[in-house]
């Protein structure tokens, strides 16, 4: 289940440029200064133009015709290469560590899903990071990353502690968000959130901690081009999930707790992207 918002912005692949994968080529535009030519195509528009001045139409007997001699190459001739780049993506995990429903296979959901984005063959697209929320406060566990030794070695002392600071752990991802911003370097952010969405430690004494992290959500989803709500809590007969509320206040997705597998997070950020 993948609502109550299932869609997602999707970001053109083909630029043109020097980076990635060849995937054709165009003509010359008169002026333009590359040196990434196409010789292949270039040198096949050469022959089949010179090849009626051989007197024959057959572009075979054209080429035997420039054997051992110069091949004029025209402008006209030129082929420029047409790359497929790969864009770059930020994933941010903001994860629930209280001590709370579903906290332990939670976690290991976590790590697997974090650890199983960077081992994919095209991990260089990837930066991971891992925000945690437990006891009074949040803490970024994992700095915007590509290396699986880093992701394992922070990921690896995380234990189920104390109460909910959701909000805390919103607000710091929040300011992440904004780090990355200020770089320019990722084509698409995507926010993974696993929690049972019980938050139960306001920022501001007095505050109700649930609206807090509502208004927060808004924040961030102006920030993220995909939110992404994993809930850890059994639903109970006539009674709204408050993961729930969350996914439909930002746009995001909802996935239910039998739906909570590293499988199920690996397709949705891979949708998502």
């Amino acid at each position: 289940m993948a609502h109550p918002h299932s869609s997602s912005r999707h970001l053109q692949a083909k630029k043109r440029g020097r980076l990635g994968k060849t995937i054709s080529y165009r003509a010359y535009r008169a002026g333009e200064k590359s040196r990434d030519i196409a010789w292949g195509p270039t040198i096949y528009n050469a022959l089949l133009r010179t090849a009626p001045e051989a007197g024959t139409n057959d572009l075979k007997t054209g080429a035997e015709t420039y054997r051992g001699a110069a091949l004029s190459i025209l402008p006209s001739d030129l082929r420029i290469k047409v790359h497929k780049r790969l864009e770059k993506v930020f994933v941010m995990f903001i994860i629930d560590s209280s001590d709370s429903m579903g906290a332990r296979r939670r976690l290991a959901v976590a790590k697997g899903a974090v650890l199983g984005l960077l081992r994919r063959a095209y991990q260089q697209r990837h930066a991971v990071s891992v925000i945690t929320f437990g006891e009074s406060s949040a803490r970024l566990t994992l700095r915007p990353t590509s290396s699986v030794f880093l992701a394992r070695r922070s990921l690896r002392v995380l234990r189920p502690e104390g109460a909910t600071p959701m909000a805390a752990g919103i607000r710091k991802g929040i300011q992440v968000l904004h780090t990355i911003d200020t770089r320019r370097e990722y084509s698409s952010k995507i926010v993974v959130i696993l929690s049972d969405g019980e938050a139960n430690v306001p920022l501001h004494r007095g505050a109700d901690p649930q609206q807090e992290v509502l208004q927060l959500v808004k924040k961030m989803k102006t920030l993220a081009t995909q939110m992404i709500f994993i809930d850890s809590k059994r639903k109970l007969p006539g009674r709204r999930s408050e993961m729930y509320g969350m996914a439909e206040t930002a746009r995001g997705k909802y996935f239910s707790p039998d739906e909570l597998t590293t499988g199920t997070i690996l397709r949705a950020v891979n949708q998502a992207e």
